[in-house]
Parts: structure tokens; sequence; C-alpha cells
């Protein structure tokens, strides 16, 4: 009897201790986890992240971690992280992630029950399972709404549910919002609510329903709208505009990187800083595998980038950037600013030449096969550590391309160095941590 009592003592503490550890993440492969839960009747709760998001690290270190929220998700689910980058690189493709933390929740058959995308989602993990548990026995679950959403295009009453349904998920509402304004009786497109939903809605894109509706009635709704509102107005198209080239980017998306060009073209839109007809060009070459015509166009772009200004004159006026801005008292008094006025040391000029040669670089690498294509490599490297000699990103790419080339200990060594030297404003300084970690591993990049 005193077994029994000491075994059971053992087994709640044993429990306690998996509970107040927070959600405890199985090491399961997808399939054992779709086996198990259908076993146990649960949900699969997944965590898609990447070593170098950094929500997905708030995520991890608090919320996570909470005793109460893992008593709820280690009852209700089975709980996996995937890196959507290593080993959930096949489901991450299945269920088309490209924003993280992006949080899901499947049934056994794989389906989608819930969703969510940030880390808002973890001010409130046990109503967001809660929302789950909910959604898997509705149907208005993510999956079913996605289901009725391809057979209810003309159902106007359906595509405004879905619109909000959509927003309360945290995902992407474009598309409802498209069909539904393709079908609305609402109101009329001059009226002061339709400008009012256009105004209200985060995510419109160029090349939609939307942007249509604007650009026809926007003179009009100027007449409608407050002091404020006009200019929400006046910034709306500019805005709509970036917000399309960084979802293209993002998701990597060559139909709609095509309307950006298109749109750029012209001449009314402001782009943001280093980004230009050239380079949204290059864009729609990798995104549509195009790389030959990528690989020419990066060239001629990083030869007219070292051809606007000699060295010797780029140093010139970086030398009275630097004279001036050093007897800044605002510079030096904490982190950011010291790394500011390191910028403007090596040279705030030259610094603009080298981000852009390097960021197109680094791309070109990724394609790059021919002597010729790897002698432009070496050109333009030669050239950045002429500009300002040791700087981290050229480092880096230069590592890259020793490993590429089999000198493996030159690599891992200048790779080092180069991490050691990344500020901490570089937001995926832990992605080239983990390729050090590979080359040492002598593993593929």
């Amino acid at each position: 009897m005193k077994k029994k009592s000491i075994a059971l003592v053992l087994f709640l503490l044993t429990i306690n201790l998996v509970f107040s550890q927070g959600i405890d993440f199985k090491n399961l492969k997808f399939e054992e986890a779709l086996a198990q839960a259908k076993a146990e009747n649960k949900l699969i709760f997944i965590d898609f992240h990447t070593e170098w998001c950094g929500p997905c690290k708030k995520l991890a270190k608090g919320p996570f971690k909470e005793p109460k929220n893992g008593e709820f998700y280690n009852k209700n689910f089975i709980n996996l992280k995937l890196d959507a980058e290593k080993e959930g690189i096949a489901e991450a493709k299945r269920y088309k992630i490209t924003s993280y933390p992006t949080l899901i929740f499947v049934n056994s058959d794989g389906n989608i029950v819930h969703k969510g995308i940030g880390v808002t989602n973890g001010y409130d993990m046990i109503g967001f399972g809660t929302e789950a548990l909910n959604a898997s026995s509705s149907k208005y679950s993510w999956a079913k709404l996605q289901e009725m959403f391809a057979e209810k295009q003309n159902d106007e009453a359906f595509l405004k549910l879905y619109i909000q349904k959509m927003e309360e998920l945290g995902t992407d509402t474009s598309k409802g919002i498209d069909a539904w304004l393709k079908v609305q009786t609402e109101f009329k497109e001059s009226d002061i609510q339709m400008m009012n939903f256009l105004l209200s809605k985060q995510e419109i894109y160029v090349g939609s329903k939307a942007e249509e509706i604007f650009n026809n009635n926007y003179e009009h709704y100027l007449t409608l709208a407050t002091d404020r509102q006009k200019k929400s107005l006046n910034r709306f198209k500019n805005a709509v505009f970036l917000r399309s080239a960084r979802y293209a980017q993002k998701s990597q998306d060559p139909e709609l990187m095509k309307v950006v060009i298109e749109r750029y073209k012209t001449g009314d839109y402001r782009s943001k800083s280093g980004d230009n007809l050239t380079t949204y060009t290059m864009d729609y070459y990798r995104f549509s595998k195009n790389y030959e015509a990528f690989k020419r166009l990066a060239e001629q772009y990083i030869d007219s980038l070292m051809n606007q200004k000699t060295i010797k004159k780029i140093k010139e006026e970086d030398s009275k950037y630097y004279q001036f801005y050093s007897k800044n008292k605002e510079f030096g008094k904490d982190s950011f600013t010291d790394i500011m006025l390191q910028n403007y040391k090596e040279g705030r000029e030259a610094n603009n030449t080298v981000k852009p040669i390097i960021e197109t670089a680094n791309h070109y690498f990724d394609f790059a096969q021919t002597r010729k294509e790897k002698r432009n490599l070496e050109k333009w490297v030669k050239y950045c550590y002429k500009l300002i000699p040791e700087k981290y990103s050229v480092d880096n790419l230069k590592a890259d391309m020793l490993y590429k080339a089999g000198k493996t200990k030159k690599a891992i060594a200048l790779k080092a160095i180069a991490i050691e030297k990344m500020p901490y404003t570089v937001k995926k300084k832990v992605n080239f941590e983990h390729e050090l970690e590979l080359m040492k591993a002598n593993k593929k990049l």
C-alpha cells in the first residue's frame, strides 16, 4: 500500500512538473503526430518558426513557458514545434506558411481548424486554444471557411462573414475583400461608407478590385472626406503600393511583383529606400525562376553602382560627413547612436553603395555557375573591401564563397569574424550562426 502511495505521489509530481514547464512540445514526426491525434481524439497545435525570427523567440521564452498555458495545451493538444526552414520544410510548404511565427491547429486528417499569425495570440494562449476547440466542431473552422470560400464567390453575406473570420484569425483578408467587393450591394462604390471601408483595411494590394474602386472614386472621396481623412486618402495609393511590394517580396509572388512594376513605371509612386525599377525587376526574375535574366540584370546593376563615383570621391565625401556628424553630441550616447556613428565612420556613401551591392551579390551567389560569374563575385567583393575594409556583410559573403570553393577552414574562420562584428540590429544574425554550424559540420548551406 505504501509503495502504491509513493508511486502515486511520484506520478502526480511528474505531471505537475510537465505542466509547470509550460507547453510540452513533442519530438514527433508529423505523421506520427497525426496518428497520435487520431488515437487520442485531439487536435495538433503547431508552432511554425525559424531560427532568425525574433517574435518566435518571444513566444518561446514567454507564453510557451507559462505553467497555466502548459496545463491547458498539454491536456487538450498534441504540441509540435517545426522550424519552417529545417525539419518542417514539407509541412510549411503544405500549409503555405510564409510568415513567422504562424500558429495552426490541425485535426487528425491534417486539415487546418484554426490559425493565427504573429505574437498577439500569445497574449491569450488559452483563449486562442479555446477558439480552436470550438472551431473544430463548428462549421466555421479555418479549413471549412476556405472550402466554403471557393464555393461561395457570389454569396455576399458569406463573403462578409469570411472577411470577419479571417480578421479574427489574424490571417490575410485580401482575397475575401476582393471577392466581396465584386458582388456586394450594401452601398455604392462612390458612397462615404465605401471610402471608410477602404481606408479601414490594411490588406489591399495593387491590381485588386479595392484599388480599382479607390482610383475610380478618388476625386469624389475628397469631397466627402474630413481634413484628417483627406490626408489618409492622399497617402492611400502609395501605402497600397509599398504594402504590395513588401508582400510580393515576402511571398515571392511574381504576378504581384509584375503589377508592382507596372505601377512603379507610372512614376506616381515612392518606393522604400533601396528599391527601384531595377531591383523590382530583379525580384520578378528571381520569383519567376528566370535566373539567367536575373544574373544579367544584376551584373548591369552592380556595375552601374560601382561606376557612379570613384572610390576617391566617395571617401572624400564620407570624410566630410563624418567630421560633421562626429561633432554632434547626440551620437555616442547609447548603442543605437554608436552604430550610426560607426556607419558614418565607415562612410555614409560607402555604406549606401556596399549595401545594395552585397544584397544583390548574395542572390547572385545562389545561382552563379560559370567561371565568369564567380569572377564577378570576386570583383564585387574586392571593390567593397576597398570602400569599407573588413565590412561584416562582405566578410559573410566571402566566407560563403570560400566554403563553396571547398576552402572550409578559411570559410569557418571568416564567417566567425563576420558574426562577431555584426551589430545587434542585424535581424538574421542567428541564421548566420546556424550557417556557421553547418560549415563546421561540413553540411550544405
